[in-house]
């Protein structure tokens, strides 16, 4: 039994990992045509690229240059020069402090080195800025989930799918947690709300249950 655990929790934290996949795209295609002029991202962060258009922005208040410094930081993180793409980051934010885009990458890069607890103090600062932005929440919660506190995991992924219902990844982090805290029962109804979402995260999920 405790072997059993002990391959279902090391299971989990590698679903948990590939849902940095999904974060990082979302926080690129938020960028997409963002670095000729600071610009404020759609009421619901959560918004992606298509979504973002010229009625979305406004003239910088501030000078260009952390927009200048964000996209180098992006296109470091591309390149996997990770301390680069952090420099960069932490750059933008010297410039523009309410700069929530720049703090996520800054989460994502240290979550891509597994320095979890500075990924952590990054994607609480986007969501401190941005309490709408859904994909910062579901960092927070791969953070706390890579920590071990399950608990608070299982809060932030509540926060990210009150913000977009539907949120298939925030729902399929959620059952990973609930699994993680030993409840099936809850984890469970996650599986049966990704059925109507998302069938290949429902049967992700459902084959960790019932390992």
């Amino acid at each position: 039994m405790e072997r059993r655990k002990h391959i279902t929790s090391h299971l989990v934290v590698t679903k948990v990992l590939l849902l940095l996949s999904v974060a990082v795209f979302s926080w690129q295609s938020l960028t997409i045509g963002s670095f000729a002029a600071v610009v404020t991202p759609p009421a619901k962060k959560h918004q992606i690229r298509e979504e973002i258009r010229p009625d979305n922005q406004r003239a910088p208040g501030q000078s260009n240059s952390a927009v200048t410094y964000f996209s180098r930081g992006l296109r470091y993180h591309d390149l996997g020069r990770w301390h680069k793409a952090i420099e960069a980051f932490k750059k933008a934010t010297v410039i523009k402090p309410d700069y929530e885009l720049a703090y996520f990458g800054l989460g994502i890069v240290y979550s891509q080195l597994e320095t979890w607890e500075d990924a952590l103090t990054s994607f609480q600062k986007a969501v401190e800025l941005s309490p709408d932005y859904a994909t910062a929440y579901l960092g927070l919660g791969i953070a706390y989930t890579m920590l071990g506190r399950n608990s608070d995991a299982v809060e932030v992924c509540r926060k990210a799918i009150r913000i977009k219902p539907g949120y298939a990844q925030a729902h399929y982090a959620l059952g990973l947690n609930y699994l993680m805290l030993g409840d099936r029962s809850s984890a469970r109804k996650e599986h049966r709300i990704l059925e109507t979402l998302d069938q290949d995260l429902a049967t992700e999920l459902i084959g960790l249950i019932d390992r």
